[in-house]
């Protein structure tokens, strides 16, 4: 791995090399697809506030809070709510302006598969009762009467309806129950014996091949990286150019004059999530399809495997995460067939059953 290039804590790595450490996810959020459940109400609370108290910054949409982005089910996402999710997600990091719309696109996608999950609840008598919500609102209302506030003036300063705490509060509390059922012992021990690779400590040895629009590019030049990555990959497969060339003929990463190496990297904690999982399901000398990140768009080389040796109480807090994320894709997909998704094309979003990103205006 090339100096200031190491991906290990203890060493710098330049922009550009995707770092998951550049978009952590605080507890409670899901910018890289992780649904953690709240142990309880008081937990379920300092999210809801911190949530209310994300700032504006740069890589929010452009719009209006009020403005409707989606609809699930005639239901209403506003661009608000994306704003808020994005806002508590970045925390104040940059991105390429040019590849923000992908990650616009993420949180949107994620919302949506979340308001699918809580109409699967309804419909099947398994979410949490206006009871329940009730009680949660009164408890944050007393909460805050003690912090020497009023939930009105919180909703008010936090450009919040109380529709919209409603609705995450109904979120928290039917998750954290459809999770309960679903992470029993027997589940998690398949699916660490299903993902080993994943779980138990593996490093693969990587390469990799990153474009990067044009500073002064337009959004739109993210679609266009992705077809020129994929004929870079078709030159690879055809035996015309390395990957080694390839890497220094078209990578704007700091790799690519050592052949785009980066060295061993972890399934997690280090890179970007679509990264990662791009590089962890190839074999040994495979290389992927176009990845996108919100760094650019990557083609990665799996040069080596080293089996980890982990077992599954060392990693059950990351198997969680991942039996979380499969549900909450299934709930979403089971309830696709009985509530309608539409978009309004005032934002960024993937195509339906694609990662196709659609742009505003298309």
């Amino acid at each position: 791995m090339p100096p200031g290039e190491t991906l290990a804590d203890k060493q710098p790595v330049p922009p550009g090399e995707t770092l998951a450490d550049k978009q952590p996810v605080p507890p409670g959020e899901t910018l890289a697809g992780k649904q953690p459940v709240p142990p309880g109400v008081a937990s379920l609370l300092a999210a809801i506030l911190a949530l209310g108290a994300a700032a504006p910054q740069e890589g929010l949409l452009p719009l209006e809070p009020e403005v409707v982005v989606a609809t699930v089910g005639g239901e209403p996402i506003c661009a608000g709510e994306v704003n808020r999710r994005i806002g508590v997600s970045l925390k104040g990091r940059k991105y390429e302006r040019e590849v923000l719309p992908v990650l616009q696109a993420q949180v949107l996608a994620d919302l949506i598969d979340r308001r699918l999950a809580l109409a699967y609840a309804r419909r099947t008598q398994s979410g949490a009762s206006e009871e329940e919500i009730d009680k949660a609102l009164d408890e944050l209302g007393r909460k805050l009467k003690a912090q020497g506030q009023s939930l009105a003036d919180h909703l008010g300063r936090h450009k919040l309806s109380e529709a919209e705490l409603r609705q995450e509060i109904a979120w928290r509390l039917t998750w954290q129950r459809l999770l309960a059922r679903y992470w029993t012992d027997s589940r998690l021990k398949s699916y660490f014996e299903a993902h080993r690779r994943e779980f138990d400590g593996t490093d693969v040895t990587v390469s990799h091949v990153l474009l990067r629009p044009k500073p002064d590019g337009d959004a739109r030049a993210v679609e266009d990286l992705v077809k020129r990555a994929e004929a870079i990959r078709q030159e690879i497969a055809a035996g015309r150019l390395s990957f080694e060339e390839a890497a220094k003929k078209h990578s704007a990463g700091p790799s690519g004059k050592e052949g785009g190496r980066l060295g061993a990297v972890p399934r997690r904690g280090v890179m970007d999530e679509a990264f990662s999982r791009a590089a962890f399901a190839l074999e040994a000398g495979q290389v992927s399809p176009p990845v996108k990140t919100p760094f650019g768009v990557h083609l990665i080389r799996c040069d080596a495997i080293t089996p980890g040796r982990k077992l599954l109480e060392e990693v059950r807090p990351e198997l969680e995460e991942a039996l979380a994320r499969e549900l909450l894709e299934k709930l979403a997909r089971a309830q696709r067939q009985h509530t309608p998704v539409e978009f309004t094309g005032k934002a960024p979003h993937f195509k339906p059953g694609t990662k196709e990103l659609v742009l505003p205006g298309r």
